[in-house]
């Protein structure tokens, strides 16, 4: 266990070594290319105390009313519209619109609408609307709309819309959508969408096409025959899409629709347990589509491999229904004829509770 502490202590010693000299060097070479200055006071290129040499020098404070424009800024720099350095920055930009980077940026960005990158980042970026890196990040993007990352990012990518790069070490978080072609962490949006994915993607719809997918069919108690797909990006959630009916007969016919989440587990060596939730919206004879009437399920299936991808699954279940539908008998029709639970509220909603069972097959 010693040896092992002395060998990970001297990998991480190697590691930060390189990455200091990496970084020394980066800022040796920095160094040598512009001119320094101190400050820059201005009001619009070129209407600045740097005047028609701007874009040859690299400023250490930069303050200006509109915008401004540099080779380089080794510092902070604010403007009330944009700020525009054509090689690197190192420090801190802010603008009121928009701070854009013709190469690397190793520092943080805050700009009321855009940042733009066109290499690598190593720090973050606060926009109001969107994040643009043309290379490859290590930090974190914080967007209104959208960030965008050309290659990879190691850190967090979190939007109001949507989140888009090559590879993701971190998670993604989007108001609407998750695009990434490999990620080893989280994606949690309302459409999640992975070539390859190392975690959870939590979200209405999960794509993936080494993800995880099942068909099922099974019985039950409440809705007599009952069809799902399940998908998700690994086994660890998914999404499901069910369709329920009970047997037709002369007095009511009853069928419902549900979406659920699961997460499925080995608990043996070829056994395995899926802890799933779905929720129906029942629709019954004479009912309209904007009358409560659910069925609200806990499921805990025990799923038996037969052969290839077929499976034996017994699940038992814990239902919940929630209805003011009104029928003959009262409030809420009866799906059952035991419930460990029966109540009418005040407000004149029916809540059934009781246990079940369901078996099927799984594809």
């Amino acid at each position: 266990m010693k040896t092992l502490l002395l060998h990970l202590s001297a990998c991480l010693l190697i590691i930060s070594q390189a990455y200091a000299q990496d970084t020394l060097n980066k800022q040796k070479d920095r160094q040598n290319r512009y001119p320094k200055r101190a400050a820059q006071i201005g009001f619009i290129p070129p209407l600045s105390t740097n005047g028609l040499e701007s874009g040859k020098v690299s400023n250490r404070f930069s303050l200006n009313a509109l915008g401004s424009y540099a080779a380089a800024l080794d510092g902070v720099e604010m403007s009330g519209l944009f700020n525009i350095e054509k090689d690197y920055v190192d420090g801190v930009q802010f603008a009121g619109i928009v701070n854009s980077v013709g190469n690397e940026l190793e520092g943080a960005q805050f700009a009321g609408i855009t940042n733009i990158v066109g290499g690598n980042v190593h720090g973050s970026q606060f926009g109001g609307i969107a994040n643009v890196v043309g290379k490859g990040m290590k930090g974190a993007q914080f967007a209104g709309i959208a960030n965008l990352v050309g290659q990879d990012i190691r850190g967090v990518q979190i939007a109001g819309i949507a989140n888009i790069a090559n590879a993701v070490t971190g998670p993604q978080i989007a108001g609407i959508v998750n695009i990434a072609g490999r990620i080893k962490g989280a994606q949690i949006g309302l459409i999640n969408i992975a070539q390859d994915i190392d975690g959870p993607q939590i979200g209405l719809i999960s794509l993936s096409p080494n993800g995880y997918r099942r068909f099922e069919v099974w019985a039950s108690d409440a809705l007599h025959a009952n069809v799902a797909f399940k998908m998700g990006g690994n086994r660890q959630f998914y999404n499901i899409f069910a369709l329920g009916a009970t047997v037709p007969t002369t007095n009511r016919n009853r069928w419902g629709y549900g979406y659920g989440i699961g997460t499925n587990q080995p608990i043996g060596k070829r056994v395995q347990l899926s802890l799933e939730a779905i929720s129906y919206q029942i629709h019954e004879e004479n009912t309209t589509w904007d009358q409560l009437n659910m069925l609200n399920q806990a499921r805990f299936s025990f799923i038996f491999p037969i052969r290839n991808r077929m499976a034996f699954t017994l699940t038992p279940t814990f239902n919940v229904q929630v209805s003011r539908l009104e029928v003959a008998e009262g409030i809420g029709s009866e799906w059952v004829g035991w419930s460990v639970y029966d109540h009418l509220t005040d407000n004149g909603t029916r809540v059934r509770m009781w246990p079940g069972a369901t078996v099927g097959l799984q594809f």
